[in-house]
């Protein structure tokens, strides 16, 4: 597959999927990861077919459909039609998150053992499917070390991670933990923030640089979401950047 670069679709809510499309072409990128919010609604097949003929015809593809599916919160069936929207989207990767609203530190072990029976069940669910979980603050992966575990506790295959750095750690955190999710990532999403702060994806250049050196290991998306501005008429400036660390 090589690197490919795209967009997270809930970067740009107030805009269709139309003027998403012309500016992610316009923009060189390859694919989008279509949101389950407002853009390709849960189960909404008539959408997401027509989405996906978009798509197409813009020359791009669906990387991720981005669920918002919680493990462990979310109604059984909410899944259920998650993976009917990624199937009339053409992927095979569904975000997932594991939990929100809730740091890894204040589960107790009832709770926790619910959240991995969950896992196990969406994953048995869609074994054909990529099932990856969000590196997302106020979730139970929101700690590397905690995302080990519970990887490793669902024991499950097709059971991944979306990796992101924390702008709340330093360069070092987020180091360490690329090297331990490595296996795992299958995708990345790409900002530049300090703490609440939006940057211009650039002011982040040194650090991007030193996570590509270790992520390079893998073939990745590469997904741009949440940039400085919001503006569309700047995602080719963004894309640029991007892709000149990808070389």
């Amino acid at each position: 597959m090589g690197n490919k670069t795209g967009i997270v679709s809930i970067s740009f809510r107030k805009f269709s999927p139309e003027e998403i499309l012309a500016a992610a072409k316009n923009a060189g990128l390859d694919a989008v990861e279509w949101g389950g919010d407002v853009h390709s609604p849960h189960g909404n097949l008539e959408v997401a077919e027509k989405i996906r003929k978009l798509t197409e015809e813009h020359g791009l593809y669906t990387s991720e459909y981005g669920s918002y599916y919680a493990i462990g919160q979310s109604e059984p069936g909410l899944f259920t039609e998650a993976v009917k929207s990624a199937t009339a989207l053409g992927t095979k990767t569904i975000r997932v998150w594991p939990g929100m609203n809730k740091s890894s530190d204040t589960f107790s072990n009832e709770e926790y053992e619910k959240y991995v029976a969950d896992a196990r069940r969406i994953c048995d669910e869609a074994p054909d499917f990529t099932i990856a979980l969000e590196c997302h603050p106020n979730s139970l992966t929101d700690e590397y070390h905690t995302a080990l575990a519970f990887l490793s506790d669902v024991e499950r295959d097709n059971l991944k991670m979306m990796w992101q750095p924390n702008q709340y750690r330093p360069l070092s955190y987020n180091l360490d933990a690329i090297k331990a999710l490595l296996p795992y990532i299958v995708a990345v999403h790409v900002f530049s923030w300090k703490r609440k702060e939006r940057l211009p994806l650039a002011a982040g250049e040194d650090a991007w640089r030193e996570y590509i050196k270790l992520l390079s290991a893998n073939d990745l998306h590469y997904m741009l979401e949440f940039m400085h501005d919001g503006k569309l008429e700047t995602l080719e400036e963004t894309a640029k950047t991007l892709k000149e660390w990808l070389k």
